[in-house]
């Protein structure tokens, strides 16, 4: 179906889902219909043959090699040892250190900055884990479950922000994720009447968890061509695959002449046993139509408002809006939403769960849903999710929140599963154990933990290694998949060899091995 097709029945859409907002006679599944995660049986796969021994070591970062903007210096008061090391270009920093076997080691770096700063602490290469600094005295990040190898190790920064200062970084003897990070999560959905094929889903998503990880992969918009290039090449499709509304936004400015085919090939591969992911690159609603912050003049602290626009009727929210009481751009969001919201009925309609992943990467601020701060976007990720759980009863979605930040977590009763985006450089395939332990706290462990975008795949034996089980992993489209648009795999980012591994191991699970829901 053509997109301007879809935009014509809009109003008669938005209508008929106005007109029964709190009308209908929602039921709540019964609890015996559900098939419990009890239900899957999933043997845990261990990882032998560590032998630790005793190691503590502390690094001064101005003994370090130092060129190209990393320069040692003593003038901010509070620093170990001589001195530390101004850094405003990361290619400049490097140090050595001597590691006496192959096991997890505990890594403390000190740390400073003026302002809000990120950057990559890499060991060989390979990223270890972000230094996130703020304003204000020297700090220590720790980081544990770090695996190193036995011999020369070599430290550098890698892709950030730069300019901070680094005092120290510590090294110890640690361990490996602790099996506890993988219990304890919520039992049930964050929505009571979420239908009974969302909850199995949910369910069994609850079972792996722990144990397996799901393959998955982003798609371009409208086309198979990166699904029907992994089944090309390694005779498998993945288990998930991630979808985007980025053409469906009604104030797109693409005059309606793109179809707007990603939600019936989400059908089609919902009805072929995979499980569905949903994001939405939203151009903005009014004022430009661009999702960049700095392409566009819509600004979301202009639409936040204290009425409770979630369960009103569109009509009643336009009123507001000419009587001056809200702005164009809180009608306009709203808006937005609904139209989105029929595009999720219609997934309902033919019985597809969604993982509704909206509002990603807000802390970065590159978006203008997140370009406002926080406080502006845990409001618009719960209008959204009020709208569309609460007023369009819309039962099939998972709510998965990507926000790359615990200061902007909404709370738990908004979210289902945790989400973030991590990009190693081509042909790292590292696991992220740290990163996940992180991740595990901003929900205070009771949400489940995934990987929604990747530049990689992460590597089964270093996920069983470091007990970094991903809920799934979902490498990003175009050039980190495939050869220039075409359904060929390429290796520009993951070795030919590192896809097969991936694909035919038993931690990982594709869409020929889910059962049916």
């Amino acid at each position: 179906m053509q997109l301007h097709k879809i935009i014509a029945l809009l109003p008669a859409v938005v209508i008929l889902l106005t007109s029964c907002g709190f009308s209908s006679s929602r039921k709540l599944v019964d609890p015996e219909d559900v098939i419990p995660a009890e239900s899957y049986s999933f043997e845990k796969l261990t990882f032998d043959g560590i032998k630790e021994k005793d190691f503590s070591c502390l690094l001064e970062a101005e003994d370090g090699n130092l060129s190209n903007g990393a320069t040692a210096k003593a003038s901010t008061k509070g620093y170990s040892g001589e001195g530390y090391v101004d850094v405003s270009d990361n290619s400049g920093f490097k140090m050595t250190v001597e590691i006496p076997s192959d096991q997890f080691y505990m890594i403390t770096v000190r740390h400073r900055a003026d302002a809000h700063k990120e950057n990559e602490l890499r060991f060989n290469g390979k990223k270890v884990f972000d230094i996130y600094s703020e304003a204000g005295d020297w700090v220590e990040s720790t980081v544990d479950g770090v695996f190193l190898e036995k011999g020369t190790n070599t430290i550098t920064l890698g892709s950030g922000w730069s300019w901070f200062s680094l005092d120290s970084i510590k090294i110890e003897n640690g361990s490996s994720l602790s099996d506890d990070l993988y219990t304890g999560m919520a039992e049930t959905l964050s929505n009571k009447y979420a239908n009974l094929k969302t909850q199995n889903i949910y369910q069994y998503l609850r079972a792996i968890y722990g144990k397996r990880v799901l393959a998955g992969q982003c798609t371009d918009y409208g086309n198979n061509t990166e699904t029907d290039a992994l089944y090309k090449g390694l005779g498998k499709y993945p288990a998930v695959r991630t979808f985007d509304f980025i053409f469906d936004s009604p104030n797109m400015g693409f005059k309606n002449d793109r179809p707007a085919k990603d939600y019936d090939l989400a059908i089609e591969w919902s009805k072929d046993g995979g499980l569905v992911v949903y994001d939405w690159h939203w151009h903005s609603p009014c004022n430009g139509n661009d999702f960049n912050t700095d392409k566009t003049s819509f600004r979301l602290s202009n639409a936040v408002t204290d009425k409770d626009l979630a369960h009103m009727s569109l009509k009643e929210i336009k009123k507001l809006y000419k009587s001056g009481e809200i702005t164009e751009e809180a009608y306009k969001l709203v808006s937005d939403i609904d139209y989105i919201s029929s595009l999720m009925q219609k997934l309902e309609d033919n019985n597809v769960t969604v993982l509704w992943r909206p509002l990603h990467e807000a802390s970065g601020g590159w978006f203008w849903w997140g370009g406002s701060g926080a406080e502006a976007y845990k409001w618009l990720w719960k209008l959204m999710y009020e709208r569309m759980t609460d007023y369009f009863e819309l039962d099939n979605l998972i709510w998965v929140w990507n926000a790359q930040s615990g200061e902007w977590y909404p709370g738990d009763e908004y979210v289902d599963i945790a989400a973030i985006d991590i990009y190693n450089a081509a042909h790292d395939y590292g696991a992220s154990p740290a990163m996940l332990s992180d991740m595990h706290g901003w929900t205070d462990g009771v949400k489940m933990v995934t990987m929604s975008e990747c530049a990689t795949m992460p590597d089964p034996d270093l996920i069983v290694r470091d007990n970094a089980y991903w809920l799934w992993f979902a490498v990003w489209n175009w050039d980190f998949i495939v050869k220039n648009g075409t359904p060929e795999l390429s290796d520009a980012f993951i070795d030919y060899y590192m896809m097969e591994k991936v694909y035919n191991s038993e931690v990982i699970i594709t869409r020929d091995e889910l059962p049916k829901f």
